[in-house]
Order: C-alpha cells, then sequence, then structure tokens
C-alpha cells in the first residue's frame, strides 16, 4: 500500500510530506484549492507524461518521490527481481521534473524508465476517475476482471498454455520452412554431389594400384621389349659364367679356385632366376588399350572431383561423408516439419475446445457481473444506466494467449439507449461510479493494495452519497482507499481526513495539505454542509455524521 508521499516545487505545492494509513483516506478542500493534485503528482511516480508546467513558477525542478510497503504483493516483487531492482517490502518511487521538460525516474535509487515505473504501478494502485491510470479505460482490464470471477480457472490456464505451445511450435516451423525453395535447391544439389562423389570414391590402396595399372599400361609396348632385351642379356651373362666356372674347376682340387668358384656359382644361379622372373612377368604383361582407357577416364574424374572440391584424390572419402550428413539433416527437417504440422493441428483443435469452455464460463460470468453491476449503479443513483460485456469474436486464426474473444465493457446512460464503450459515453463521475460498483462486486478478487477514487461523487447528493461513502468505506476490508470528495456524507465515512487549501500573501500562492484531528474534522464537514457560515448547528450535524459513521 501507499505510505508516504512527498512533493516539492510541483504546481503550486512549494514542499509537503504526508503519510497514509490503511483504511479510508478522503481528501477534501475548497472548489480550486487543487484537491487532485496528490493524484497528479503520484501519477508522475506511476510513469504519466512529464511536463514542465508541473514545475512550480520561479524553480527550476519538480521533485515528487512515493513509498510503498510491499508485504503480500508478490507479483511487484517478482517484476522488481526480473528487472534487477531490489525487492524486498520497501518500495520508493521518485520522479525529477526540470523546469526545461526534462524528466527522470528512479525506483529504489536505480535510474529507470517512465515505462517501468508504469508497468509497476499496475501492481499497486488503481484510479477511477479522468486520470491516465482510469483502469476502466484499458479494455485489457475487462478481461482481468471478468475472469477474475471464473470460480474455476483451469480453462483459462490451458488456453494460455496451448497457445503459448502454438507458438513455439510455429516458430520452429517458421524457421525450417524459412527459404524453403532455397533448401530444396540446396537438397537437390546435394543429392547430385552424393551420387557423383560415391561413382568414383575409393580408399587409398585402390587409388594407388589405379595409378601403378595406367603406368603399366601405357608403358606396356616399351616394358615388353625391355624386359626381353634383359631376359637375353641375362643368357648371355648365364652362357659366360658357366664357360667361366669349367675353366676354374681344374683347379679346385688344390683349392686354389674353390672360393671364386662357389662365388661364379652363385651369381648364376642368382643370373638364372632374375631370366626366369622377367620372363614370367613378360608372358604376364599384356597391351590392352581398352583397359588403359577405362582406367585412364576413372583417374581423370578422380582428378577432376578433387580439384572441384579443392582436396586431395584421397580426402574425398571425407568430402563425401560431409555431405552425407549434411543431407540427412536436410531430409531429417522434412520428417520435422511434417510432425510439427500435426503437432500445430492437434494443438489447434485441443485450442479451440478449451476455449469455447472458457467463452461459455464468460458468458456466465458476464451475466453475473452485468446483474450485480445494474444493481449497484441503481444505488448509487444512476439507475437508468444499462451496463454490458461485450464478447467479440477475433477476427484473426491466430491463437490468444487469453481465449477466443475480446472483451469489453459497454454502457448506455439512457434506459433505451445503444451500449457504447466508457470512454466514448461515460463522463468523469459517471466512470468513478461504474469503477466503484464494479469494484464492489469484485472486491473479493481485488489483488490492487490502494484504490483512489477522483471525484466519485460528482452530480449526487443525499441519501446516494450515504450509499458512496458505504460502498467506499467496504472495500477497506481488502485494499487501501484514497477519495477525493466534496461531499460531506462522505467525508464523513473516512477513517483519516486530509485538507487540502490555497494560502495567499503578496509575493505567492501556496497549496497546504494538512492532516486533521477530530475537531478540525468537524469543521471542515460543517464547511461542506453549510459553505461559509459554519453555525452550532452545521457542527453538530457534522459531528453526529463522524459519530455514527465511527
Amino acid at each position: 500500500m501507499l505510505t508516504h508521499i512527498h512533493i516539492k516545487n510541483f504546481a503550486v505545492v512549494e514542499d509537503v510530506a504526508i503519510d497514509f494509513d490503511t483504511g479510508m483516506t478522503v481528501i477534501t478542500g475548497e472548489t480550486g484549492a487543487g484537491k487532485s493534485i496528490l493524484i497528479d503528482a503520484l501519477g508522475l511516480c506511476l510513469g504519466d507524461r512529464a511536463d514542465s508546467g508541473s514545475v512550480r513558477y520561479g524553480k527550476d525542478k519538480a521533485e515528487i518521490s512515493a513509498s510503498f510497503d510491499l508485504h503480500g504483493l508478490h507479483e511487484a516483487q517478482e517484476w522488481l527481481a526480473k528487472h534487477h531492482f531490489d525487492s524486498d517490502d520497501d518500495l520508493i518511487l521518485r520522479r525529477i521534473v526540470t523546469s526545461e521538460g526534462r524528466s527522470k525516474a528512479y525506483i529504489n535509487g536505480v535510474p529507470c524508465t517512465a515505462q517501468q515505473c508504469n508497468e509497476l504501478g499496475e501492481f499497486l494502485v488503481d484510479i477511477h476517475g479522468q486520470h491516465a491510470h482510469q483502469s476502466l479505460m484499458n479494455k485489457k482490464n475487462h478481461r482481468h476482471i471478468l475472469d477474475e470471477l471464473i470460480p474455476d480457472t483451469t480453462c483459462l490456464r490451458k488456453v494460455y498454455d496451448l497457445a503459448q505451445d502454438f507458438r513455439s511450435v510455429k516458430k520452429e516451423l517458421d524457421t525450417l520452412t524459412q527459404g524453403e525453395t532455397d533448401t530444396n535447391d540446396a537438397k537437390a544439389f546435394l543429392e547430385y554431389q552424393v551420387e557423383e562423389l560415391q561413382s568414383v570414391i575409393l580408399s587409398a590402396d585402390e587409388l594407388e594400384s589405379l595409378e601403378q595399372e595406367q603406368d603399366l599400361l601405357s608403358q606396356g609396348e616399351t616394358l615388353i621389349q625391355q624386359l626381353s632385351e634383359a631376359s637375353y642379356h641375362c643368357e648371355q651373362q648365364s652362357d659366360g659364367l658357366r664357360q667361366t666356372i669349367r675353366l676354374l674347376e681344374s683347379g679346385l682340387k688344390s683349392g686354389l679356385t674353390s672360393e671364386a668358384y662357389e662365388l661364379l656359382n652363385s651369381a648364376l644361379i642368382q643370373v638364372d632366376e632374375a631370366r626366369h622372373d622377367i620372363e614370367r612377368r613378360s608372358d604376364k604383361l599384356e597391351l590392352d588399350p581398352e583397359r588403359l582407357i577405362e582406367v585412364t577416364e576413372r583417374l581423370d574424374k578422380i582428378y577432376e572431383l578433387a580439384r572441384k572440391h579443392r582436396t586431395q584424390p584421397i580426402q574425398l572419402a571425407e568430402k563425401l561423408q560431409a555431405f552425407e550428413l549434411e543431407l540427412e539433416a536436410l531430409l531429417s527437417a522434412d520428417e520435422r516439419i511434417g510432425e510439427l504440422n500435426r503437432q500445430l493441428k492437434d494443438i489447434r483443435a485441443v485450442y479451440g475446445e478449451t476455449a469455447k469452455t472458457l467463452s461459455n464460463q464468460r458468458e456466465a460470468a458476464g451475466d453475473r457481473l452485468q446483474s450485480e453491476v445494474h444493481s449497484q449503479l441503481q444505488s448509487l443513483a444512476m439507475g437508468n444506466c444499462r451496463f454490458g460485456v461485450a464478447l467479440t469474436p477475433h477476427l484473426s486464426d491466430a491463437l490468444s494467449p487469453y481465449g477466443a474473444e475480446e472483451i469489453e465493457f459497454k454502457i448506455a446512460t439512457q434506459s433505451q439507449g445503444e451500449l457504447k464503450g466508457l470512454a466514448k459515453i461515460a463522463s468523469g463521475g459517471e466512470l468513478s461510479r461504474i469503477s466503484l460498483a464494479i469494484q464492489v462486486v469484485t472486491a473479493q478478487q481485488s489483488v490492487t493494495p490502494t484504490l483512489i477514487f477522483d471525484e466519485v461523487d460528482v452530480g449526487i447528493g443525499g441519501a446516494t452519497a450515504d450509499i458512496v461513502g458505504q460502498r467506499l468505506h467496504g472495500l477497506t476490508s481488502h485494499s487501501q482507499i484514497l477519495c477525493v470528495t466534496h461531499l460531506a456524507q462522505v467525508a464523513g465515512q473516512g477513517d483519516h481526513h486530509l485538507r487540502i487549501s490555497k494560502t495567499y500573501d503578496e509575493a505567492d500562492v501556496r497549496t497546504v495539505i494538512q492532516r486533521l484531528s477530530n475537531e478540525q474534522r468537524i469543521e471542515e464537514i460543517a464547511r461542506m454542509v453549510g459553505g461559509v457560515n459554519i453555525t452550532e448547528q452545521t457542527k453538530a450535524h457534522a459531528a453526529q455524521l463522524l459519530k455514527q459513521n465511527s
């Protein structure tokens, strides 16, 4: 709840500090005294647009700080933690506006944006009246109010979760199908690359064997001639060795030639073996021009692909493996796309059924809200008004996390008039009383700790004013209430009373905000009842109002 506000050099306020308590605080004052200054100042802390005209004349800047007790306000504390601000039970919002129109905002002493103050303020304060923070001017709040009246929120949560699931699946699908034409082209190209490489792929041993075979086939005729000549020379050498061996045989007995004889005999054996090997190989060597063409063409293709892929021939197998993996990924993406499309279809079907159930629950809650708000409006001197809850189906096929329809509160100020949006037809006072009626109906579901009603009693009096005061005070069971009023019957219902007045001197005008004692409250309420001439009778009436409401 709001615990303190300090206003310095704002409008006609020079320097005012006010503490606030639980219960209902009424704010009164003469016409033109500036009763709404407190609300305007608080609005700046809550992110309202800054205006250099709000700086007190002759001053460099206006400064407002508002303190809140966040005990039990888990959503506000979670917001603070999420945005990296201190998130304990104490909160200070501070706003500075310079005479040049520049503005600075702070949350717990840390610089922030006005938008962040606005977001945080939604958890703290709800202002009812002609004000930027009038919650009924935002259709999003109409949905919140109506949904709080639904006893079982299972469908509400399920619709939200299904819409989020749909969005997540759709995002993945869009990523996979983005540039689908390019993907198909890439897949076709990879298939071609894989097929081309598979037709020539070979191991290191096979490449070496092909290169050797090509060398043999290309030099076959020359090799046959060379082998034939080598065989002839070996045969000639063998004849020479035999003759030499025979010449040495006579010296064997004496041992004179035995060593040479053995060496030459060994050489003869080796030369004969070499000649036989040459002849065998020569016999196996065949001239095959067609095989030479076949081997050459295959090697040419291998070398060409190696150049194409800028790698060594032996590394083409690695290239093939890489292409196969990439192609497999693209093919599995096709399978994933099919699976995601099936998921979207299933989610949409379940969402449709769940959203329909939620729509039925909202219709029932809307009927109840219409009936109970109408009953409250009658007691608030707006009996001719008709309040309606319009559920308009979405035109888009997109799955909204908030259901299948837009929700808007509408009003007709005449019993036979056309229901129209609140902003188009309701005056400030009417809007405040409609807000009050809705707050009374939804009191048990409200989670906003501070409710402010600005001139909620415009255009009413008598018994209706008493009822307005009772309704306002009844809201203190779950919220802190601040109420700007000009009616004694409403002021008498307050637990605390602030009076706003202006003081004048030769040089300046100042607005003074004073917390009233019980005696001062009697004087102020007597003024509200009797005007300038306060009599004992009006004071007695004021005292009676306070007594009966204490």
